[in-house]
């Protein structure tokens, strides 16, 4: 009789995935690379990720996970070498962030009006289109006045006054090293996100920007009654500073 003694079967355990995002005090840029890597895996699937010691943070990370249907399974505070860390585990749900506009964006849409190009008032205004986008809501962003030039290939947004040079060095820096985008990586990420951008068509006559100058392909050129509509059909509504500014 030949043996048929079956050979026991081995399991391996497999470790989450990890996303490091040490280098961000911003929460929606570690959720953003939670969402990429989610992106190609499948439902149940799980990450390690690695955020500096910051409860903010880990309240917004708690949020999204709520908002989108993804589990935050824990979070454990570690300290290695002088640096303080949070390790999150997060197991993918049926749908994440993006994925889930068709549903949620129905109900929760952002209109976000961005009227300047000075460097002090545009970040503020992307961030929260950014936040919005990571939470599956329908983003729509407004460039009008000075802002339209923000969406001008190659437009370095700077500080206003005597010093705006050498005060947009500092600040750039200063936005480098805490991980967060500049303006032109915060639109670069909402294209890759889904945003909508709507441009303001007498703004861009007036500060010389044209439409194939546009770093986004899909963009609605309207004006102020455009906007108005945008804005009375959106629960969310976020504005930059605005003033008149000579072309």
């Amino acid at each position: 009789m030949p043996n048929r003694q079956s050979k026991p079967i081995m399991f391996e355990a497999t470790r989450p995935v990890l996303v490091d995002a040490r280098n961000t005090t911003k929460s929606y840029i570690a959720i953003y690379s939670v969402i990429k890597e989610f992106s190609h895996r499948n439902p149940e699937s799980v990450i390690e990720l690695l955020i500096p010691n910051s409860k903010g943070m880990l309240h917004d990370i708690a949020t999204w996970c709520e908002t989108t249907g993804n589990k935050l399974i824990g979070s454990e505070f570690s300290s290695d070498g002088g640096t303080e860390d949070i390790h999150v585990v997060i197991q993918k749900g049926v749908r994440t962030g993006i994925d889930q506009e068709g549903e949620r964006g129905r109900e929760k849409k952002m209109t976000v009006v961005i009227s300047t190009a000075d460097l002090d008032y545009v970040v503020p205004p992307l961030d929260k289109a950014l936040a919005g986008k990571v939470l599956g809501m329908d983003v729509s962003v407004v460039f009008e006045g000075a802002g339209v030039k923000l969406l001008k290939n190659g437009y370095r947004a700077t500080r206003s006054g005597l010093f705006g040079n050498f005060r947009t060095s500092s600040i750039e820096t200063s936005l480098t090293n805490s991980g967060s985008p500049l303006p032109s990586e915060g639109i670069t990420m909402l294209k890759e996100l889904g945003a909508k951008f709507y441009v303001c068509g007498p703004s861009m006559e007036a500060n010389g920007v044209r439409q194939e100058e546009l770093v986004v392909e899909h963009s609605i050129v309207g004006s102020t009654v455009t906007w108005v509509s945008l804005l009375e059909h959106s629960g969310v509504n976020v504005f930059s500073k605005a003033k008149f500014d000579t072309p």
